[in-house]
């Protein structure tokens, strides 16, 4: 159920990022450190975002693994104390 929901979480913000990058037409000048680019604003958010993402779950991950390892370590450690 939790995973229904989160789905048509997901959908809907999709759904509402396309509205709004679809009325996003216009072109701006994007200067970064080696060159210069012109983008629609939508592609530049699009990017902005997909970035910011990419990011968290990263973050996200190396969160998530070291946990990962703490409980790896715990459950060593209280199967070595059951034993004895």
């Amino acid at each position: 159920m939790k995973g229904i929901v989160t789905l048509l979480l997901v959908i809907a913000l999709l759904a509402l990022a396309f509205a709004i990058g679809s009325q996003n037409e216009s072109v701006v000048t994007v200067n970064y450190l080696i060159a210069q680019a012109d983008l629609r604003l939508s592609t530049l958010i699009a990017i902005a975002v997909s970035i910011g993402i990419i990011v968290g779950l990263l973050i996200m991950l190396v969160s998530w693994l070291g946990l990962r390892m703490q409980l790896i370590a715990a459950r060593s450690r209280i199967k070595k104390l059951t034993k004895e």
